[in-house]
């Protein structure tokens, strides 16, 4: 009996010095594992702590900047950039700035200047078409009695899609695209204007289905002096950014034009409709464009669906008694926006519309289009003597419930006979947003524009612009009213 008792005793000691054992073990991986844990938490939510941690032996030290720099942009938000850089071991952070330099002898900063960046990554808000230089400079660590860097690293970044052929200077485009036709191309063809070039165009330039961009400088706009020519296309997008238009002896049915005749093969090509549904977006990006007699946008008078109109930042000007501006009475345009620009006539008009569609024309009768909203919007423009005789819109086809119109912070002065809410609303219950508006007509008010009950936002300026001189193109606001509701194209803004 004594000798088993012995044996059990024996047995729960054994049991007890493994147990110990293990325990220990278990305390030991458990330790190795936290350590881990903190190091890797530290590294990945503080770039220079990590420094602190891993590279103690950098001392007493002059850093140097970071030897590159990285941009990125998400697949899901092209408007923000993320620039992040190597470790740079025994830092205290760094000091970071970004800069538009779309014009290198005047950096525009974007964000905070020379922010100090508790790691290796930072973001910043990313614009369309413009150029970046990015500016890391290492900041020392008192702990390691390291030094800031004595100069920063500097590197370039741009959003403009690579063009596909620069023009030379003194070109006729009509003889560059006669000698090199725009090819077949499912891609975007983008083709350069040289900074301050000068061009003519003296003939027509066919653009096909092909998605086109014809593109200048933001800083120095080259000048196309028009004559006979027009871009003529099949049913692509189409873009101009950032070049001036002389149209004093433009003679064509419209700037950019669409075919006569449908490409009935084309993809885009709705047979159930039918017609043609112009998928990709047209633009007119910060252009000028003066003494124009003829139509910006026509359609041939064919059936033409534009999915979007967008004209931002542009200068246009008119000089015609009769001439549409936007001209789809063939069809019309999904989502049209004119924003932040200028629209002036040099004489006043009695005929022609700002914008028309055909008539009977919305997005439901567009069968196989998929479109089941539409919209118009005008917002911080300056209108000036535009169709002062006669309708500014007509399109009576688009006075449906799910097409919006808004109409927010514009000037209108001498302009639409005074109806202009009237016939953009085409007396409907369409959906609106309308104000803070300035309509002024003959030297006065433009009462008609709430009498008739269209514009009842109770936010409309009933005082004068007093723009400076409209009928040399100075539209600079001197009215204390629309100076203090920002109102109109920006760019008359004291």
């Amino acid at each position: 009996m004594k000798g088993k008792h012995i044996e059990s005793n024996n047995i729960n000691v054994n049991f007890k010095i493994k147990s110990m054992k293990l325990k220990n073990e278990i305390r030991i991986i458990l330790s190795f594992l936290l350590v881990t844990i903190v190091l890797l938490v530290s590294s990945c939510v503080d770039g220079f702590k990590e420094n602190e941690v891993f590279s103690s032996s950098v001392r007493n030290t002059t850093l140097q900047s970071p030897d590159s720099i990285v941009f990125a942009t998400s697949t899901t938000n092209d408007t923000l950039l993320t620039i992040s850089w190597p470790v740079v071991f025994g830092a205290g952070g760094y000091q970071f700035s970004l800069y538009k330099v779309d014009d290198p002898a005047n950096p525009v900063a974007v964000g905070t200047v020379n922010q100090d960046v508790d790691g290796c990554t930072t973001t910043r808000a990313l614009l369309p078409d413009t150029k970046y230089q990015a500016v890391v400079k290492t900041l020392g660590n008192k702990t390691y009695n390291n030094k800031d860097a004595l100069a920063a690293t500097v590197a370039p970044y741009s959003t403009y899609v690579p063009a596909n052929a620069t023009i030379p200077s003194g070109t006729d485009l009509f003889t560059y695209f006669t000698a090199n036709p725009i090819p077949t191309s499912t891609a975007t063809m983008v083709y350069q204007l040289v900074a301050g070039g000068t061009y003519t165009m003296t003939g027509n330039i066919p653009t096909g289905l092909v998605n086109i961009t014809f593109r200048g400088d933001k800083i120095t706009h080259p000048i196309i002096t028009m004559s006979s020519g027009v871009f003529i296309s099949d049913g692509g997008g189409f873009n101009l950014s950032t070049i001036d238009f002389d149209c004093s002896s433009f003679t064509g049915s419209g700037l950019i034009t669409f075919n006569s005749t449908l490409n009935t093969t084309a993809p885009t090509y709705l047979t159930a409709w039918p017609g043609m549904m112009v998928s990709s977006p047209v633009t007119v990006k910060s252009c000028k464009i003066t003494g124009l007699a003829y139509p910006l946008i026509y359609d041939n008078g064919m059936k033409y669906a534009l999915s979007s109109l967008l004209i931002n930042d542009c200068i246009i000007g008119q000089n015609t008694l009769t001439a549409t501006l936007i001209n789809d009475a063939g069809g019309l345009i999904k989502d049209l926006t004119l924003t932040n620009s200028t629209f002036y006539n040099v004489q006043a008009a009695t005929g022609g519309y700002l914008l028309r569609y055909l008539n009977s024309m919305n997005v439901m009768k567009i069968t196989g289009s998929g479109w089941a909203t539409s919209s118009e919007t005008l917002s911080n423009c300056t209108f000036w003597q535009m169709y002062t005789s006669s309708k500014i819109a007509n399109y009576s086809g688009m006075s449906q419930s799910y097409n919006k119109l808004t109409v927010l912070k514009d000037i209108f002065v001498d302009t639409g006979s005074q109806r202009v809410i009237r016939d953009l609303t085409i007396n409907s219950t369409m959906a609106r947003n309308i104000g803070y508006n300035s309509y002024w007509f003959g030297g006065m008010f433009a009462s008609l524009e709430i009498a008739t009950g269209y514009d009842t936002s109770s936010t409309v300026i009933m005082t004068d612009p007093q723009l400076k001189d409209p009928a040399n193109a100075n539209f600079t606001v001197q009215g204390a009213a629309q100076i203090s509701a920002k109102t109109g194209d920006p760019r008359w803004l004291p």
